[in-house]
């Protein structure tokens, strides 16, 4: 039996029990790295010595983009091919074996992911003074903290303006379809984790921009006030033109995101109650992502002495 044969078996089976987002992400990996790569192997011939080598070559050679692979990507690659030998040994084609893959440590990316005060300023000031349903949200995920996918997928009927709260419920991606041409399609869905699903207070500051917005469609999404949705890298594209337009320095989307945890726990903010307004599954989750303390309170915790 071959490989692939195996692979889309266990795919097949897998997918009765995940999300689509997540059952378009395993077809995409297949598809393109996994199955170009051990596809033709007999089965009873996988070793860990194979799989090695190609993390190796896909770690230092560029890909059809050319780019070198990154190491979290391959992690996943590697974690999927060790589920799919794991089913095959479940069906007794496979005896078992243990697969200790090593991976060359990527140089640390020591590229601010936070908006300095100054930069966050100068974005509110920006979005308040060019205002538009669009530029809203770049102001809402700064206040929230919410990803670019929940931004997208957010309807006006999901902020209660009475209680001025945000039901995070849905989530809008762009996913890969193997049947399908062309082979992505957009899809709206429950959000990434069951903590994902929650609900954020809309701070006082936000609400009063939100009032100057014109003639708001209860039934619209917010990023486009009507029946009709933005998606992810349009909107990406979007944010990315309005902060070269207001000279401010470009940062990834989620950026947004990061500054607005990051500011929160710098203020003091109780943990477990950012860890809920982010949607983490647990509190370690962001401990390990955000309690970082700078030199200034590194200096008073040796004073402490």
């Amino acid at each position: 039996m071959k490989f692939e044969d195996l692979a889309w078996d266990w795919y097949d089976n897998k997918k009765k029990f995940i999300k689509e987002s997540t059952e378009a992400y395993y077809a995409f990996e297949l598809q393109n790295y996994i199955i170009p790569a051990f596809g033709e192997t007999d089965i009873e011939k996988m070793s860990e010595e194979l799989v090695q080598k190609k993390v190796y070559e896909w770690q230092t050679e560029t890909n059809i983009h050319d780019k070198i692979i990154k190491k979290s990507t391959i992690s996943n690659l590697v974690m999927l091919t060790k589920q799919i030998m794991k089913y095959g040994v479940k069906k007794n084609l496979i005896s078992p074996f243990v697969m200790e893959i090593s991976y060359i440590p990527e140089k640390q990316n020591n590229k601010n992911k936070v908006f300095t005060d100054d930069e966050q300023d100068a974005i509110i000031k920006a979005v308040i003074s060019d205002l538009s349903f669009k530029s809203f949200g770049i102001l809402l995920s700064l206040n929230t903290g919410i990803r670019i996918g929940e931004l997208c997928a957010l309807h006006w009927s999901d902020i209660d303006c009475t209680q001025n709260i945000i039901t995070i419920q849905n989530t809008l991606q762009r996913v890969y379809n193997k049947e399908s041409f062309p082979s992505t399609k957009i899809i709206v869905g429950i959000p990434k984790t069951e903590k994902s699903a929650r609900s954020i207070p809309l701070s006082e500051k936000l609400q009063e921009t939100m009032k100057s917005l014109p003639g708001i469609n209860e039934q619209g999404y917010v990023l486009t006030n009507s029946p009709s949705f933005m998606e992810p890298r349009t909107y990406r594209r979007f944010y990315a033109s309005f902060l070269i337009k207001h000279n401010i320095e470009y940062l990834n989307f989620h950026s947004l995101r990061h500054s607005f945890a990051t500011r929160l726990i710098q203020k003091g903010a109780d943990y477990k109650c950012v860890s809920e307004l982010l949607g983490h599954t647990n509190i370690n989750t962001t401990m390990n992502m955000y309690v970082h303390p700078d030199l200034k309170q590194k200096r008073e915790c040796i004073e402490l002495f």
